[in-house]
């Protein structure tokens, strides 16, 4: 009798980088906060609703497959790794991630986000002296018949900043911190307006917040209304914003800080070494009632965009003012007094800063006309002296550049009082940190992570965009990690593919681990001997390999 050797069982997967989302997401407290703050039976529940919302933001933060392929998406990915053991692709279905949205949004989703965030805020450590708030809005597909219930989210047309005119939508705003970390978000009308959402933001900012320490709020142009000061002020919350151009002090501080012209060189206010410089005045100023600081900035350089308006209008003024020259050189005087007056006058009206006219009066003999008909006399000289007048367009190099100057400069405006620990350099430090907040929507909104949303509840889709908002939290906690990690490091992080940085986004971090395979061998995980593991990424972000499963490193 043959004895048979007993059969391997094989199993590999392709993980990729979900185990590290997953660890943070257990980690920064985002599985427990959701299971302690939503209602739900454990006994009854096979996942839990804090389980399934990393699930949600493992996807997000990877190939963003829609919710009814959700069991295709985590096929090879090891989900008992994941989601815990006897756990299979198809236990992970559509409907079960319904449910958990669905748990989120009786419990109130900003209720539940607010926990998330001051969870994840406190255990990470995150500074919360400066919030960057800003909106954008998430297209949706679908007909969304409401009935005008004030309860629920109104999915509307309103301002898209996705340029889809035609679709429904809802608005994000969100607040961070000067490292992009999420401290306050909510999902709002999709027909809300930016300036309201930033008064109500401003009244309630506080109570939102897990700190009792000072903060300065950051935001666009859209939160400089007397409304908004007024809040702002009575909430002792300082200000740092961009004076809107529908206030007459911008035209006025500009030209004011022109005249002086006593501008202070600050240098470049950003880490590139081909950083625009800037210079700056500053002013005092009452804003809506208020006294304010205001600083004019001139920047080295002008946006593309302006610039190829400016060079439009010259080329547009210039062509007219050619134009005009030779109509004016077809004319004939009689006299070189006409001459001269015609030209004083047409100089008064076609002066331009951005020309130089050079123009003359000539004189020039042309033949005469005879008003009578036949033989002229013998003494009729058929010439006679007119005068004419040459003019010629130069562009002046200088103007335009400095119109240019002049038209890049913009205000900034303030309600911080304090100089010596807020000098001007320091407030347009912080307004160029918006960028901060900006760079977080891409997350949220990229459609490679976060496809088309069909989901026809009203209730689940304002739950979800929380959710979104939480993977945007997770996604700076891995960023952040890592460059924190970096700023005292000799080396640099090598990135997929080559180069090194020592400041890398949370998208090239996650990018490190996309080969990373799981081998499972009679029940045993294992990595394979091909797979390039990124031991010293995972230690920038304080994890260890067992997130795959693995008792150790091999």
């Amino acid at each position: 009798m043959t004895n048979l050797s007993p059969v391997t069982k094989l199993e590999n997967f392709a993980p990729g980088p979900l185990p590290v989302i997953n660890a943070i997401c257990q980690e920064c407290g985002l599985i427990e906060v959701v299971n302690d703050t939503v209602e739900w039976d454990n006994k009854q529940a096979e996942i839990s609703p804090g389980t399934l919302t990393a699930g949600l933001v493992m996807n997000f933060l990877t190939e963003g497959q829609p919710m009814y392929r959700l069991s295709e998406f985590f096929q090879d990915k090891d989900p008992e790794n994941l989601f815990g053991d006897d756990i299979s692709p198809e236990d992970l279905y559509d409907r079960r991630f319904g449910w958990a949205l669905d748990k989120i949004a009786d419990a109130n989703p900003r209720t539940v986000l607010n926990s998330v965030i001051a969870k994840a805020i406190t255990t990470e450590g995150v500074d919360i002296g400066v919030v960057h708030a800003d909106t954008t809005s998430k297209s949706l597909h679908g007909k969304y018949e409401q009935d005008g219930d004030q309860d629920s989210l109104n999915i509307a047309k309103g301002y898209s900043r996705d340029g889809n005119r035609q679709l429904k939508q809802f608005n994000i705003g969100l607040g961070v911190n000067h490292r992009g970390v999420p401290v306050v978000g909510e999902i709002f009308d999709g027909n809300g307006s930016d300036s309201t959402w930033n008064k109500e933001l401003i009244s309630e900012i506080r109570q939102y917040l897990p700190t009792d320490e000072s903060i300065v709020y950051v935001a666009d142009s859209k939160v400089v209304t007397g409304e908004n000061l007024a809040r702002a002020q009575q909430q002792n919350l300082p200000i740092i914003s961009r004076l809107p151009g529908i206030y007459a002090a911008v035209d006025e501080l500009i030209d004011r800080a022109w005249e002086q012209n006593n501008w202070q060189d600050i240098g470049s206010v950003a880490r590139r070494e081909d950083a625009v410089t800037h210079e700056i005045q500053e002013f005092t100023e009452i804003i809506s009632d208020q006294e304010m600081r205001c600083i004019v900035v001139k920047p080295s350089t002008i946006d593309g965009r302006s610039e190829k308006r400016i060079d439009k209008e010259v080329d547009t003024a210039e062509e007219e003012l050619e134009d005009a020259v030779e109509e004016l050189s077809d004319r004939v005087f009689a006299c070189e007094r006409d001459a001269k007056q015609e030209l004083e006058m047409w100089l008064d009206d076609h002066q331009h800063e951005w020309f130089e006219i050079d123009a003359e009066v000539g004189e020039t003999e042309r033949k005469k006309s005879r008003d009578k008909p036949g033989r002229p006399p013998k003494d009729w000289e058929p010439y006679g002296t007119v005068y004419t007048i040459a003019a010629s367009v130069q562009r002046d190099a200088a103007a335009i550049r400095t119109y240019k100057q002049r038209e890049s400069c913009y205000v900034l405006v303030t309600s911080i009082d304090d100089d010596t620990e807020w000098p001007a350099k320091r407030v347009l430090e912080e307004y160029k940190q918006q960028t901060t907040v900006e760079q977080g929507f891409p997350v949220v909104k990229d459609p490679k992570r976060v496809g088309a949303i069909f989901l026809k509840n009203e209730q689940r889709i304002e739950a979800l965009g929380y959710v979104l908002i939480m993977a945007l939290l997770v996604y700076s906690v891995i960023e952040r990690r890592a460059r924190l990690a970096l700023a005292d490091a000799d080396e640099p992080m090598e990135l997929a593919g080559g180069p090194t940085t020592y400041r890398p986004t949370g998208r090239r971090v996650l990018q490190r681990f996309e080969n990373m395979l799981v081998s499972r061998i009679d029940g045993k995980r294992v990595l394979p001997e091909n797979v390039d593991v990124p031991f010293r990424v995972l230690e920038l972000l304080d994890l260890g390999v067992e997130i795959y499963g693995v008792d150790e490193a091999r």
